[in-house]
């Protein structure tokens, strides 16, 4: 900040576009997604309420190039908005599924090889086309990883299922439950 005003640079985050539109997000309770919403947040330190022009919306955000930033934040948004609309009938996650959406959030190098794996094609139904477009493009699995949670925690289906990839599961859980109760027992005459 300077005494003429903020300086604007290249390399900003999407909070900083906007400034000083604010984009709350709004979704109503019977839709999945969200609703664009702006309002204008005036401050007496914005010299830009000063300038002698009016834009629409839609040429502010083009001048300021939130389309694209939108367009790849939008699935984040809605995870967020959707777990805060959820309020607390979705209950603590597991210390997995917190795993789970940190890597599928922050974490892309780890999330493609998860995506890749082969427990995740024995789970998971994608078309070859659609893998390797996901697994290639960090733009694509980043978008991809948004919508596969939306479809653990929240239960929208979106990425088809093989249809015995629940009772695999379910038995491979059972294993491991079972081995690790085996390792409990003690050795030995009781």
């Amino acid at each position: 900040m300077r005494p003429e005003g903020c300086e604007v640079y290249t390399d900003r985050p999407t909070a900083y576009r906007y400034y000083p539109v604010a984009l709350p997000g709004m979704r109503r309770s019977d839709e999945y997604t969200d609703r664009n919403a702006y309002a204008l947040v005036k401050e007496p330190h914005c010299h830009g309420h000063n300038e002698p022009r009016a834009l629409s919306i839609e040429d502010y955000r083009r001048e300021q190039g939130l389309v694209e930033y939108d367009e790849i934040g939008r699935g984040w948004r809605q995870l967020v908005l959707k777990k805060k609309s959820s309020g607390p009938t979705i209950g603590k996650p597991s210390k997995r599924s917190l795993q789970l959406f940190f890597m599928a959030c922050y974490d892309l190098d780890r999330f493609r090889p998860f995506v890749a794996s082969e427990q995740f094609s024995e789970t998971y139904q994608l078309p070859d086309e659609e893998m390797q477009k996901i697994l290639l493009d960090d733009n694509e699995l980043m978008l991809f990883a948004f919508r596969f949670l939306r479809q653990v925690m929240f239960g929208e289906q979106s990425i088809a299922m093989r249809p015995d990839a629940l009772d695999k599961r379910l038995a491979r859980k059972r294993e491991r439950e079972s081995q690790a109760g085996n390792q409990d027992v003690p050795a030995g005459d009781e």
